[in-house]
């Protein structure tokens, strides 16, 4: 094999030297400069992205605060607000009451002086009822009744009874 050849050694190095130092320039000068600007871009793309990621993260945790606030006071108006209706419906219907209680007093105290008036009528209705019923009977059985003197008797037993 020509590589193991020792005569041929000192040719071998020297290209292998020129192969070397030509691979390394490329390599120096072209491509390891190009992938460097490839990684300085991509780790600036990636620091921007997190960048910009850090500002919508705090600018969406300071719109959710201003939020639960404005939903703080929101609550805070409404709870007012219910309490407000609660107090003027309470106030109305109390005063529906008063008015409705009012009535029906007024309706109450005039039922029972038509009660009165009716049982008045009733009772004297009774007596007059009465006498002709005892003038009646005491005729049936007597043959004779004087009718005044039959409403006297009658009188007398229901001013007895209520005693």
């Amino acid at each position: 094999m020509p590589q193991f050849d020792l005569t041929r050694f000192p040719t071998q190095i020297f290209w292998l030297v020129v192969c070397f130092a030509v691979l390394y320039a490329l390599m120096a000068n072209l491509v390891l400069p190009r992938i460097g600007k490839t990684i300085e871009n991509r780790e600036r793309k990636i620091q921007g992205d997190l960048d910009a990621a850090q500002k919508a993260n705090d600018a969406a945790r300071a719109a959710s605060a201003e939020q639960d606030k404005a939903l703080a006071e929101a609550r805070g108006q409404a709870s007012g607000l219910i309490r407000a209706a609660s107090e003027a419906a309470a106030a109305e219907t109390s005063a529906k009451l008063h008015e409705v209680s009012d009535r029906l007093g007024a309706d109450i105290v005039a039922a029972e002086r038509r009660i009165g008036e009716q049982r008045a009528q009733t009772l004297t209705g009774l007596a007059s009822m009465s006498a002709e019923i005892a003038t009646a009977v005491l005729g049936k059985l007597a043959g004779t009744a004087d009718p005044a003197q039959v409403a006297r008797a009658v009188d007398e037993a229901a001013k007895a009874g209520k005693r």
